[in-house]
């Protein structure tokens, strides 16, 4: 139980400094193409990041603390 959570709490040390060094990401739905294909009649901006291509990771802030 005990190395488990070490584990734990090592993973997490790792993915807050990965967010904190990295806070945005290519957006999923369009995969950073800004372009929705989704469709074959609609090739409007993508939905889910408005056209950037990019979108915050979870646990990222807007400023830096």
């Amino acid at each position: 139980m005990g190395v488990l959570l070490i584990v734990v709490v090592i993973a997490a040390g790792v993915w807050w400094v990965n967010v904190r060094l990295y806070p945005i990401r290519r957006c999923p739905s369009c995969g950073g193409s800004k372009r929705n294909s989704a469709n074959a009649n609609r090739w409007g901006a993508c939905r889910r990041c408005g056209g950037k291509g990019e979108i915050r990771r979870f646990g990222a802030r807007d400023s830096r603390e």
